[in-house]
């Protein structure tokens, strides 16, 4: 057995010391850093509802005047609020095989549940506007297709 003979209480009272700075330091780093991340989870659920309430006018608008402008407008809200929703709420992960078996396997967790929740409320909400789109798209078609 080995014994460690102390060298007195001024050392221990400094050892001490440095080990409290340490942890304020780390807590006001830690609250800092818990701060910063509730700004940015902040920022990004204002930004979602902005997308939210612009998708909703913009659709409203194609129902009333189903013209192009307003079609792309909203198709292009749609696609922004799904690569912005998809970026913070899903996760691919790929899982490569073994030497005999060489496929991959590609797995999609959900990180962000209520990203989620929110992407699948708000594709219901626009289900119909989504089909006013789809048949413009359609009769788009058809009149490139009668124009050929």
């Amino acid at each position: 057995m080995k014994i460690i003979q102390t060298s007195g209480l001024k050392d221990l009272e400094h050892k001490t010391t440095k080990t409290g700075n340490l942890k304020r330091s780390s807590t006001r780093t830690f609250t800092t850093e818990l701060a910063q991340k509730e700004n940015e989870y902040n920022d990004y659920k204002r930004e979602v509802d902005e997308l939210k309430q612009e998708i909703d006018e913009a659709g409203d608008r194609l129902e009333r005047e189903p013209n192009l402008d307003n079609l792309h407008r909203f198709r292009n809200l749609l696609g922004q609020i799904a690569k912005r929703i998809s970026a913070e709420a899903y996760r691919l992960n790929k899982i490569n095989g073994t030497p005999q078996n060489p496929r991959y396997y590609e797995i999609i967790t959900v990180i962000n549940v209520e990203a989620d929740q929110l992407y699948k409320l708000l594709l219901d909400e626009q289900r119909n506007h989504m089909a006013i789109t789809e048949k413009i798209i359609g009769i788009k078609g058809l009149v490139v297709d009668l124009t050929t």
